[in-house]
């Protein structure tokens, strides 16, 4: 004090004034970095405190409310876009930082997937996580030295650790890979038909459902499919789901079905309206001729189609209302390759299946199998289906004969798949190298009954000659009455005169 004055401590306000600046820089430098690193988690956070600013508390709490209401609204309105715009990223970020990250370094330590070193320890890095309420999906920056087949062998240790049912390990790209936690199992309920989707996209068919919710989309222009599993595994729903929906295409007349069971209709014959050709054994004394003829007449078409391709140099063939997508569907192909006692029969019928799978998927020809014995004896041409899949098997040897070699040890369990689980199995997706679990969905007679009322595609008009020629082939057709030609010179009582 100096003359009744009080002095100021300018240093003890220079550090206030310090203090306050490098909590203020401190505050917002680490909010910045939660907005970065934790945008989901962070972003309401910074946006609140930003409308607390800008309007004040009341208001800000008012504006939370009505957003929150919003939410909550659009959730129970349409979950499906909810989920898919703002729920997988909210939960993707809690799950990453409640059940991962917390628990993340002492998990990659005890699994023996970090290195330990002298100044710190090497972990694996968390790059993102993708989340929905059937499994999470981690991806993982590899250290230096590692590769997919060390995550595997962790596997079931990573699963346990983080409270999952299974761990899949996905290859993403050098130094990256996914761990695919599976939380909950969408396959172990019966799967009803599913919604026909007017616009088909051959090269993505939807038939059912994967293991991570997703929907199970199989490829079908310019390969061949061969699906394999034992005597109740579900074949028939994958058949049918694949028909089903093909519907749209069959009805416009870019997809023609070609239909051969051996087993005499029993599986296929209740949409045989929506079907181009439907052949099945009889009771004669050549009961497989019609499947023959079926089978050699797809080749024809088949040579016709190359010919007519070559000559304008068109090197993939596209489906068109002029020439459509030939599907040769063969309900249990063991009956033609193994069973047929006539031996000339049987080998009418494999070369024909030897054309059609060597020389189909070019233009427009796909054979679509189903066979209950993978072995070699049975089908010598296995390898010739490049799309394969594994349902209920009896044998753990039989997976790697359908799916490729190392299949099981990677996690295709076909073997161990339930009878009550018919539809369920294993297929090779375009782009992972683990074979993805799957279930087919079961379209029941009243759907099947549903979808030939609705799809059946338009028949052709046929006079007599063609109708007799349509049913050795069994073609549906309409009958027309041709008008009848008569000579104007001759009397109209010519004809009773002859009569008389």
């Amino acid at each position: 004090m100096n003359g009744g004055q009080v002095v100021p401590d300018v240093g003890g306000i220079v550090r206030a004034i310090v203090v306050v600046v490098v909590v203020l820089c401190f505050g917002w430098l680490l909010l910045a970095w939660a907005v970065f690193k934790r945008p989901i988690l962070a972003l309401p956070v910074a946006a609140f405190t930003g409308l607390v600013l800008l309007v004040g508390m009341h208001d800000a709490q008012a504006l939370a409310i009505y957003l929150v209401v919003a939410l909550l609204i659009w959730r129970r309105a349409h979950r499906a876009s909810f989920d898919r715009l703002v729920g997988r990223r909210l939960r993707g970020a809690w799950r990453r930082w409640r059940v991962y990250e917390c628990s993340w370094r002492t998990t990659m330590l005890h699994t023996g997937l970090a290195k330990r070193g002298r100044v710190r320890d090497a972990v694996p890095r968390i790059d993102r996580v993708i989340s929905n309420r059937w499994c999470d999906r981690v991806r993982v920056r590899l250290v230096l030295g590692q590769c997919t087949e060390d995550y595997e062998k962790a596997a079931p240790g990573l699963a346990h650790a983080f409270g999952a049912e299974v761990c899949r390990v996905r290859e993403d790209r050098p130094g990256r890979l996914w761990l695919q936690f599976r939380v909950a199992d969408p396959l172990v309920a019966p799967l009803s038909a599913l919604p026909i989707d007017e616009t088909v996209d051959l090269e993505a068919v939807p038939i059912g459902v994967r293991e991570d919710g997703e929907p199970w989309r199989l490829k079908l222009l310019g390969t061949h499919v061969l699906i394999v599993g034992a005597t109740g595994a579900g074949k028939g729903s994958v058949l049918q789901s694949l028909i089903r929906a093909l519907g749209p295409e069959v009805r416009d007349g870019r997809v023609q079905l070609r239909v051969a069971d051996p087993k005499g209709g029993m599986e296929l014959g209740p949409g045989r309206a929506l079907y181009a050709r439907f052949a099945r054994p009889t009771l004669d004394e050549q009961p497989y001729a019609a499947i023959v003829e079926l089978l050699e007449d797809a080749v024809d078409a088949l040579r016709h189609r190359s010919d007519g391709l070559g000559d304008v140099g068109v090197r993939k063939h596209t489906p068109t209302v002029e020439q459509p997508l030939i599907v040769v569907v063969i309900d249990e192909l063991a009956d033609l390759t193994k069973y047929v006692k006539d031996r000339k029969t049987r080998e009418r019928i494999e070369r024909a299946l030897g054309l059609l799978l060597t020389q189909g998927r070019a233009v427009g020809v796909c054979v679509v199998a189903a066979l209950q014995n993978p072995r070699k004896e049975v089908l010598n041409d296995r390898d010739l289906f490049p799309t394969r899949v594994a349902l209920r098997l009896d044998e753990s040897s039989q997976v790697d004969m359908v799916l490729g070699e190392g299949a099981r040890d990677r996690g295709a369990l076909c073997d161990k798949i339930p009878e009550s689980q018919p539809g369920v199995g294993y297929v090779h997706i375009d782009g992972v190298r683990e074979p993805t679990r799957v279930r087919a969905a079961y379209p029941t007679n009243d759907d099947i009954a549903a979808l030939v009322a609705v799809y059946t595609p338009p028949r052709p008009a046929l006079d007599g000659e063609q109708l007799f020629q349509a049913a050795e082939h069994d073609v549906d057709g309409e009958v027309i009455e041709l008008p009848t030609t008569r000579n104007e010179d001759q009397p109209e009582d010519d004809g009773k005169r002859a009569a008389s």
